[in-house]
């Protein structure tokens, strides 16, 4: 909210067209321009909350995250889980691994040894991280 209050003290609104909002500045910043996170997402978060197998580094984007939970969603398998990035409700497809990727800027281009809920292994390779934590829909892991 800060960053949005200087951000827009400082501008034309002449020049600028319409002021910027704190979604801007958002650490969840969904990929094709929704607000909320996909409801899959969300009610495979909150399951792992109460199973408490959450990490606490990805915790920076809950609220956001479960506000979409279904509480009717069941997913099989929640995520999938590393020491410093997790792909929710993964998805597999021709490429790889689909899902939220929820990261932070130490896994950024390494592999990474990540384990499902029923405990199997898989060695993919975590896309750059941009900033210091990230969490977007949609993403690809191979």
């Amino acid at each position: 909210m800060i960053s949005s209050i200087l951000a827009n003290q400082n501008r034309d609104p002449k020049k600028s067209g319409k002021p910027l909002t704190f979604l801007d500045f958002s650490f969840y910043k969904p990929r094709h321009g929704k607000d909320s996170a996909n409801y899959v997402y969300g009610s495979a978060m909150l399951k792992m909350a109460k199973e408490r197998r959450l990490p606490a580094w990805a915790l920076f984007c809950f609220k956001e995250v479960v506000a979409s939970a279904s509480q009717s969603y069941k997913p099989e398998v929640c995520a999938l889980v590393a020491e410093d990035a997790m792909l929710l409700h993964p998805v597999k497809t021709p490429e790889g691994w689909e899902g939220m990727l929820i990261a932070v800027e130490s896994a950024s281009d390494k592999v990474r040894m990540f384990t499902d809920d029923k405990g199997r292994k898989y060695t993919l390779t975590v896309p750059h991280v941009h900033t210091k934590v990230v969490c977007e829909e949609g993403v690809v892991l191979s």
